[in-house]
């Protein structure tokens, strides 16, 4: 219920900003990982993630049947309730300033090693701010703001994260997962390249939001 900003004009060069002047002190193999990835980065089209429009999906209906496509109930094979999900909630409600320095400087840096522990402090390494950091994958997810610390502390929580979907199925269709979860009243459009748009017949303008945040 957002769209993905139209820009008129490109980004503005920003590899002067003193964030992504990476220090002496970093090892040389370092710091060229880092220019290596930042040019990379440069290269591509890298949109600020929208904001869901909760006030259309109410206006239109979808708000209850949305919000309960967001919350996700884990259970045992009894069926007993072991773990409700509310960090898709979350992050469909963030509304927070983004800066393409910080966003530049940590995707150029960030590495993450799967084989760590998800409480082990080393897992995610990574630049912000000027600063080299490292935290685990439950400290991030509880920095920004998905997941509280309270339900990270609960001892279902590594069984619901094991148990999540990290890959798209391969029988997996947009056009029938959207017709599944809205009951037919949302339609998926392909546009050029990458982009998409989901939206309700007859009532116009509605552009819900566009796929992939950044071009290939």
């Amino acid at each position: 219920m957002a769209r993905r900003a139209q820009r008129t004009n490109p980004p503005e060069d920003v590899t002067d900003h003193r964030f992504l002047q990476f220090p002496q002190t970093l090892s040389d193999a370092t710091r060229a990982r880092y220019s290596t990835n930042l040019s990379l980065l440069l290269t591509k089209e890298i949109d600020i993630a929208p904001s869901f429009d909760w006030e259309l999906a109410t206006r239109t209906g979808l708000a209850a049947l949305i919000q309960e496509f967001l919350q996700y109930t884990h259970s045992d094979a009894s069926g007993v309730e072991l773990f409700v999900c509310q960090g898709w909630a979350r992050l469909f409600r963030i509304q927070e300033p983004v800066y393409r320095e910080f966003l530049l400087e940590f995707y150029a840096t960030v590495s993450y090693d799967p084989r760590k522990s998800l409480n082990d402090r080393t897992a995610f390494a990574f630049r912000l701010g000027g600063v080299s950091r490292e935290c685990s994958v439950i400290e991030l997810a509880t920095r920004v703001g998905i997941y509280t610390a309270d339900e990270t502390r609960s001892v279902h929580f590594p069984i619901f994260l094991a148990d999540c979907l990290t890959e798209r199925p391969e029988d997996y269709n947009e056009n029938t997962f959207w017709a599944e979860i809205t009951g037919g009243i949302i339609h998926h459009l392909p546009l050029e390249g990458d982009d998409s748009v989901y939206y309700i017949p007859n009532v116009a303008p509605v552009d819900f939001y566009v796929s992939h945040a950044s071009q290939e």
